[in-house]
């Protein structure tokens, strides 16, 4: 679909195992909050990339897997699933090449860059938005089509069964 050609926190590691932009956690959504919190609440990254979706003929349940970009997580020694604040700065990006006509949605975290997780519990404001920070978009468009002289677009894997849902032939 895409393939990474920049990306200033490639080599970011915590110590611990987390890594950044995260691939292993999913995003926050409206279910497991009432069901954690007995509360409902529309604004996780679940219900604004639902939302950013919607003007384009599609649903909710074409919001799926998600890549949290600039986000660390990991697993510490105990296997436990943690975070850690962003460390990007400002004029970190990460840059990637469509490989495909792609319509990505985009959030940022309502819990800001994690540095007050918790709904600032510890930090005595009840208000993450005190650490949401801005996220810059740009759409480049080529101008010097010698680039793409050797690109070839991906190919489609070669798996042909329909997941075993026909029988195969044995041979007696």
């Amino acid at each position: 679909m895409c393939t990474i050609v920049g990306d200033t926190l490639a080599g970011y590691s915590d110590g611990v195992g987390g890594r950044v932009h995260d691939l292993l956690g999913t995003r926050c959504d409206p279910y497991v909050n009432q069901m954690l919190s007995g509360k409902a609440f529309d604004f996780h990254c679940h219900s604004n990339l639902t939302r950013a979706i919607l003007p384009f003929g599609l649903v909710e349940s074409d919001v799926h897997d998600v890549l949290n970009v600039f986000q660390v997580t990991g697993l510490n020694k105990e296997g436990q699933y943690y975070m850690e604040p962003c460390p990007a700065n400002p004029g970190d990006y990460f840059e990637f090449f469509a490989e495909i006509d792609l319509l990505c949605a985009l959030s940022t975290c309502p819990g800001g860059d994690l540095s007050a997780w918790g709904w600032g519990k510890d930090t005595g404001s009840d208000d993450m938005l005190d650490c949401c920070r801005p996220l810059g978009v740009e759409v480049f468009k080529l101008t010097d089509a010698t680039l793409l002289e050797t690109w070839q677009p991906p190919e489609c894997a070669g798996y042909s069964g329909i997941h075993g849902l026909k029988m195969p032939t044995f041979e007696a």
